[in-house]
């Protein structure tokens, strides 16, 4: 349900990201991330991005924590789009890819802000199935 809806989503958000408001394009982009993240192929990135961050932070001499470098590319990719937002009043190329790729990385950061980002990748791949659940006859 979750790898269906993804597919939906980031296909509308590829097809309307030159056409429709940035608006249109950039809520598709979320929901397509947040379903993508539920999805099986989202739980593979999540342990593929835990497992190669834990093995290159493995090969330096002091402990980092995997979590806590995940939680600064997610504060990263929520400024990049704020930014990105900003500048311009749009989502730009950049922008679009950060808005995408931010659930896997709230899911895979773990710890407290994994917990919160978790939490809101959750309530939006909730409301993303509700929206798109009827029209799909889930």
């Amino acid at each position: 349900m979750f790898t269906v809806g993804a597919i939906l989503c980031l296909a509308l958000f590829w097809f309307l990201r030159r056409k429709a408001h940035w608006l249109i394009s950039g809520f598709f982009a979320v929901f397509g991330g947040a379903l993508f993240a539920f999805s099986f192929l989202g739980g593979w990135a999540t342990a593929l991005i835990t497992w190669v961050l834990g093995f290159v932070l493995g090969l330096f001499p002091e402990p980092i924590s995997p979590a806590s470098v995940l939680a600064a590319v997610a504060v990263f990719f929520v400024v990049m789009v704020g930014i990105d937002v900003w500048r311009d009043r749009r989502l730009d190329e950049g922008g679009q890819w950060a808005a995408i790729c931010l659930p896997v990385v709230l899911l895979a950061a773990g710890g407290s802000v994994g917990g919160v980002g978790g939490s809101v990748v959750t309530s939006l791949a909730d409301a993303g199935t509700g929206i798109f659940g009827p029209l799909l006859g889930w």
